[in-house]
């Protein structure tokens, strides 16, 4: 696989006009997904470790104790993360911070409520880039077409090495992160490595460049 932008389009030079399109409309959709996975029956409550889309990976100590307003947070990075690639952004955590209280319709209270409980855009994007990631990987291995709409979208956007490179995109969003996600954590299991009890990459070999 290359690791160079050919398209001369690729923003940081890792994210294609292609892989932008389908992070921007994956985004999209899980944040509805994500709101909308919340029982209604516990509108404005709380509960230990809901069985909502994609919060697994938020880390395990986060869900034991989730009330609603923290969910509605979590989807509100994932469109924040969609908002800014609309911008033709690149959505880095920090980036996100910034922006999410000027993204049009979402719940600011949330979203503080989010921030305040320990919540961080990476949980978000990292769930956005695995299961993204996963899907594209699934379809191609099964031979199976993308929804018509987007593939004739994907299919009017120069072809790049890059769009598939989601380990480049990864590296480039998270690279001076003060935290690397690398979910989904499951309650079963022993989730934590090291002193911080996070589960780091192995940075030791980069170059510090994308695609070096």
């Amino acid at each position: 696989m290359s690791g160079v932008c050919q398209s001369g389009q690729c923003i940081q030079g890792v994210l294609s006009p292609r892989m932008g399109l389908r992070l921007q409309e994956f985004a999209t959709a899980a944040s509805g997904m994500v709101g909308d996975s919340w029982p209604k029956s516990h509108a404005g409550g709380s509960l230990h470790d809901p069985s909502v889309y994609l919060l697994d990976y938020v880390p395990v100590d986060l869900r034991l104790e989730v009330s609603h307003a923290f969910v509605v947070g979590f989807s509100n990075c994932m469109a924040t993360f969609a908002y800014l690639l609309r911008q033709k952004q690149f959505p880095k955590p920090a980036l996100m911070r910034q922006c999410i209280g000027f993204v049009p319709g979402l719940d600011k209270g949330a979203t503080a409520s989010y921030f305040q409980a320990g919540g961080r855009p990476e949980y978000a994007i990292d769930a956005v880039l695995a299961r993204c990631e996963e899907d594209v990987v699934e379809a191609a291995s099964l031979g199976m077409v993308e929804d018509g709409v987007l593939q004739e979208a994907l299919e009017a956007l120069p072809a790049c090495p890059m769009d598939d490179r989601f380990d480049l995109v990864r590296q480039a969003l998270f690279q001076n992160s003060a935290v690397w996600p690398c979910g989904p954590y499951s309650m079963d299991e022993e989730q934590y490595q090291g002193d911080d009890g996070w589960v780091h990459y192995d940075t030791s070999g980069w170059s510090g460049q994308p695609g070096q």
